[in-house]
This record gives structure tokens, C-alpha cells and sequence, in this order.
């Protein structure tokens, strides 16, 4: 988060959160959780070898969780695109390395959006 120069530019918005609680739902989280796994923390372990060991742990969690979530049909009941991460995997490859930063700098948020997926389809 410390590196990222681009603040008045935002990759994950509420219209993700919107697509994780909408219709979009089970689509939008496994895209993104894609979008982290084979392009953000891939790039980001090239970027900084400092910091290698933390990214594949969270690399590692998120794997763990999307394989929890794929045994459990309520949470991923389809696998098709969105318009929202379309936007946010093209903002990200115009930002090239800052984007990577971007993309880490907002890895909470997008984990509170998945909390909130989980919490809304739990009721």
C-alpha cells in the first residue's frame, strides 16, 4: 500500500461490491479471485522479492478459499464475465506497474467484499 502514487484512482469500487451482492454474484467473486490469483500476485512477486513469502501466503489463502467455496454450490453456483472487473482488469493494465501496487494496496477491500458475498448468501 506504501507504494501506491495513484490515489485518486480507485480499482475496486462499489460497483464490484454491487456485482458480488447482485445476480453477479458467485461470477464476479470467482473472476476476481482469478484476476488476484494469475495476474496481480504473480506480478506483484516479480516486483518485490521482499515481500515474496507474504504474497504467497496470501496467494495460498485464497486458494484454500476459493477451494471451500467451490465445494459449497450456494456460494459458486455459475462461472461467467462481468462488466465491473472487465473495468478493473483494464484499469490495471493501463496503470502497468503502478498497477500492481494499486491492485495490492486494495487486496482488503477486496476481501471485505467477500466477506459481504459470504455474510449475504449465509441468510
Amino acid at each position: 500500500q506504501s507504494r501506491d502514487d495513484e490515489l485518486n484512482i480507485q480499482l475496486l469500487s462499489s460497483e464490484l461490491l454491487d456485482e458480488f451482492k447482485g445476480n453477479l454474484g458467485c461470477q464476479s467473486v470467482s473472476e476476481m479471485m482469478r484476476f488476484y490469483l494469475e495476474e496481480v500476485l504473480p506480478h506483484a512477486m516479480k516486483t518485490s522479492t521482499s515481500h515474496q513469502q507474504s504474497m504467497d501466503d496470501l496467494g495460498n489463502m485464497l486458494l484454500d478459499l476459493r477451494a471451500t467455496m467451490r465445494r459449497c454450490h450456494r456460494f459458486f453456483t455459475c462461472e461467467k464475465r462481468s462488466k465491473a472487473i472487465k473495468r478493473i482488469k483494464e484499469t490495471f493494465e493501463k496503470m502497468s506497474k503502478n498497477g500492481i501496487y494499486k491492485a495490492m494496496g486494495e487486496f482488503d477491500i477486496f476481501i471485505n467484499y467477500i466477506e459481504e458475498y459470504l455474510l449475504m448468501k449465509q441468510r
